[in-house]
């Protein structure tokens, strides 16, 4: 009652159907990706891999080795065994073997969070910059000394005296100025 041929061609079907399913790895043709968000997901992933690799070459050779990538995000990423700065050091410095470190170094990833911490320090600034020179262009047409003062609470009020005692004395000096011109 039990066929085996039967049982051979639904195994084989079985397969087909799920070969069909999974399309596996695609060789895909090298050439430059124009689409920024496609080129910035196919360098992370290829990024992992180089490095990846790069790691298990060091190991299995017992080599040295460095990797500087910026990615199309202009983000610095860096691999090193043992570290990239002694590394790029030594080439530097044409020697032959690599010199040992007297400091300790940090990794790709610190060095990556560090570049990632300036970055957004530097994105901060320029905000701060740009929110500035907007508030300096307001504040040319603006008459600070036409400020409703009963809005104002005491700081802001400590803080709208102190121009006002500038100009009071800048004031009295250009009128003795003038007086002693005057008078001559």
């Amino acid at each position: 009652m039990h066929n085996p041929d039967f049982a051979v061609a639904t195994m084989d079907r079985f397969k087909e159907e799920k070969k069909k399913k999974n399309t596996g790895r695609k060789k895909i043709e090298i050439k430059k990706i124009e689409k920024n968000t496609n080129k910035q997901v196919t360098f992370s992933k290829r990024r992992v891999g180089l490095f990846k690799k790069a790691s298990e070459l060091c190991i299995l050779c017992n080599v040295n080795m460095a990797i500087i990538v910026f990615s199309p995000a202009d983000k610095l990423f860096c691999f090193g065994h043992p570290d990239v700065e002694g590394i790029v050091d030594s080439y530097l410095k044409g020697a032959k073997v690599l010199e040992a470190s007297s400091e300790p170094r940090g990794s790709y990833e610190e060095s990556n969070m560090q570049y990632e911490e300036a970055m957004k320090n530097l994105a901060l600034e320029k905000k701060n910059l740009t929110e500035t020179e907007t508030l300096a262009k307001e504040g040319l047409n603006r008459r600070w000394w036409e400020d409703p003062i009963d809005e104002m609470n005491e700081r802001e009020l400590e803080q709208f005296t102190v121009p006002l005692y500038e100009l009071r004395k800048k004031l009295a000096e250009r009128a003795g100025q003038l007086f002693m011109l005057s008078i001559q």
